[in-house]
């Protein structure tokens, strides 16, 4: 009978140190997916401020390539020495197209703060999907893990159980 219980407290034991490892282990990895899911999201939307500051930079140097092509265009347009009607209409066109360019520029900056709002969002939804499985592992974990009392009520049930069957044969 003694000999029983030792074995079913030595192994209840065993089980339980062994299912409280795997536990930690779990509880271990599920930490470090929240973690990777945070810096992966952190490091991807640093690559979104990159690629949107790019873009920004680039239509601006375009603005200004346009305000110095008009600049030039009126110029050119003031250098002939005329005046009149003629010369007002051509600088009014030079002030046109630039303002078209700015605008289109204007509207490409727009659509790239658009692009990006949307680009962060479905990477916000990403790293959420990546942190639920991370507190999905983290809770099948804790169901799973063995608790010390149910090992203790395992080991005394098993303990009685002998006690009875050692005693109805003696």
């Amino acid at each position: 009978f003694l000999a029983n219980l030792g074995i079913a407290a030595i192994t209840g034991g065993m089980q339980y140190a062994q299912g409280q490892k795997v536990a930690n282990y779990q509880y271990d990895a599920a930490q470090r997916a929240a973690e990777s899911a945070n810096q992966a999201f952190i490091d991807q939307q640093e690559g979104l401020n990159a690629r949107l500051r790019e873009e920004k930079q680039a239509a601006e140097q375009e603005k200004f390539k346009a305000s110095k092509q008009v600049l030039q265009a009126k110029g050119a347009i003031r250098a002939t020495e005329r005046a009149g009607l003629t010369v007002d209409l051509l600088l009014a066109d030079a002030e046109r197209e630039k303002g078209n360019w700015v605008n289109a520029l204007n509207q490409t900056i727009q659509s790239a703060d658009q692009q990006y709002r949307r680009n962060l969002k479905g990477l916000e939804s990403q790293r959420e999907g990546r942190t639920n499985q991370a507190i999905d592992i983290r809770n099948q974990a804790a169901a799973n893990a063995p608790s010390l009392l149910g090992t203790i009520t395992n080991v005394a049930n098993t303990g009685l159980t002998n006690y009875i069957n050692y005693k109805a044969l003696a």
